[in-house]
């Protein structure tokens, strides 16, 4: 009996320290694996440490057979003020030659794109980063989900002023 308990607090410690890297995590399904105008993706988070340091991930699931090399979006970024900044960005999902910048298995390519290291928010509070896919056509096939992932790097912003 000793060792089953042992063991299966062993197995919780482990699934409770898997995301300890991650102040957020979230993927958001798009129905049909089509990417309109009109389906904005909100991602929600909120920031208590604005000492800290985060790499900013973007997630792509995608079809093997994606049409185009790359995906534009426009990144909107709501900070706790109100206010709200946009920025159009350019994301490659297959190299120049059509080879997966990502992880494909079944028909369905996975990608990690780095959108941000070493961020920092100057403010506390709740922070809204919207996706909105803006491409040459209303109707993206074959994105089938987009997620954002906040990575903490254990990095402070005086860290990294006392190495220059």
């Amino acid at each position: 009996m000793p060792i089953r308990l042992t063991g299966l607090f062993a197995l919780l410690i482990c699934f409770a320290s898997c995301d300890n890297n991650y102040l957020y995590q979230e993927e958001k399904t798009l129905p049909g694996a089509v990417w309109t105008y009109r389906d904005t993706l909100d991602f929600s988070f909120t920031v208590a440490d604005t000492s800290a340091l985060y790499n900013l991930y973007l997630d792509f699931k995608h079809s093997d057979a994606f049409p185009y090399q790359n995906i534009y979006l426009k990144l909107y970024t709501r900070f706790p003020d109100g206010k709200r900044l946009s920025k159009v960005r350019n994301f490659d999902l297959f190299d120049a030659q059509g080879t997966s910048n990502g992880q494909c298995s079944g028909g369905e390519c996975s990608v990690r794109i780095l959108l941000q290291d070493n961020a920092f928010f100057n403010t506390a509070g709740a922070y809204t980063i919207t996706l909105e896919q803006y491409m040459r056509v209303d109707s993206l096939n074959g994105i089938i989900a987009a997620g954002l992932a906040v990575e903490k790097t254990g990095k402070t912003k005086s860290d990294v002023l006392q190495k220059k």
